[in-house]
């Protein structure tokens, strides 16, 4: 993949991704006046972001399998993520199981907005995992942007 190949996969990831986070951010009212249902589609942005992990992994790493390209690249998103993946099979429980069967293979709430600045996949004492969007967005594109430094040496905003 060249640069300018990479390029547009990236804007069409982030703009999809954030075009969701804008809609769960609107004012319901007004989108509801416009016949639009209020809200983001997060279980797709959820899968969307998910899977462009697993793309950015073999772009990155270029593994044999879909799972260790995933992993890999999914411990770039910060140390919150590595530490989860050392607990569970994340490409398992959410991934997968997003992918396969539309739910997370664990208890599991989506949201899209961010309450705070934390990481975009957390797991309370109770097992319960959380998954922000606009967190792991966010998380993620510091990640393609380190790569594309690192493969292209320039970073596109």
């Amino acid at each position: 993949m060249d640069h300018d190949q990479f390029k547009q996969a990236k804007v069409f990831i982030f703009t999809d991704v954030e075009r969701e986070i804008h809609l769960a951010k609107a004012d319901s009212s007004s989108l509801r006046c416009l016949g639009v249902t209020p809200g983001g589609g997060n279980f797709l942005a959820a899968l969307g972001l998910l899977c462009y992990t697993e793309f950015a992994g073999k772009l990155r790493f270029n593994e044999s399998g879909a799972a260790a390209n995933f992993n890999r690249f999914f411990d770039l998103l910060g140390q919150p993520y590595k530490e989860l993946r050392t607990k569970h099979n994340v490409y398992k429980i959410l991934r997968c199981g997003l992918a396969h069967e539309y739910y997370v293979k664990q208890s599991c709430t989506i949201e899209m907005v961010a309450k705070d600045g934390g990481s975009g996949i957390r797991e309370d004492p109770s097992g319960h995992f959380r998954f922000i969007v606009e967190s792991y967005s966010r998380d993620l594109k510091r990640a393609f942007d380190d790569f594309e430094l690192h493969r292209f040496g320039v970073v596109t905003r």
